[in-house]
């Protein structure tokens, strides 16, 4: 699971959990320590001071990046009414301080839904994939978050579901027969 949803006071956001909010914090840690060391190296050889401080701002970007990339996933704000949803993250370098939002107001919410998906993979297993949306009253489904625990996903769309007022969709157990009708 890579995101976790938790309250910070009116608001409700979707926070990294587990290896990555570890991972850029320690690309960034030992981009300070090379730094240090740039600083104590420097006078015995400036070659080795150079090389310390080029791999310092080195991890230091890399942590940043990957702070980037895997960053908060969308907030639910109590108080404003308001759901922001960030641009999903992509390999590409970006230098701007903030992602891109997709901003919807509470009242735009028609229901909250959860996707079941099987994800193939030829280099390692198959696996089930939950996908928590939202759905617009204009028809627009809107990925809030997707991990493979699906009972932590009906958690958190119940707990936002409850935030937002509105109904929760489970489509986890359902299938769509050929005609059409669907299973539960």
């Amino acid at each position: 699971m890579t995101h976790r949803l938790v309250r910070e006071g009116s608001v409700w956001v979707f926070r990294p959990a587990g290896f990555f909010r570890i991972v850029p914090r320690v690309f960034t840690m030992f981009g300070y320590l090379f730094i240090a060391a740039a600083v104590v190296t420097m006078w015995q050889s400036l070659f080795n001071g150079l090389a310390a401080l080029c791999g310092g701002a080195l991890a230091i970007g890399v942590g940043r990046y990957l702070a980037n990339l895997l960053g908060n996933g969308a907030r639910f704000d109590t108080m404003r009414c308001l759901v922001e949803i960030p641009e999903q993250p992509t390999l590409k370098l970006r230098f701007d301080a903030s992602p891109a939002t997709t901003q919807i107001d509470f009242s735009e919410v028609c229901e909250l839904e959860i996707v079941h998906k099987r994800v193939t993979d030829t280099e390692i297993d198959d696996y089930d994939n939950y996908e928590l949306k939202l759905v617009t009253q204009d028809g627009r489904r809107l990925n809030v978050v997707s991990h493979p625990n699906g009972v932590q996903i009906a958690r958190e769309a119940k707990q936002l579901g409850i935030v937002l007022g509105k109904p929760v969709a489970d489509w986890r157990a359902s299938t769509i027969t050929r005609n059409g009708k669907v299973n539960q």
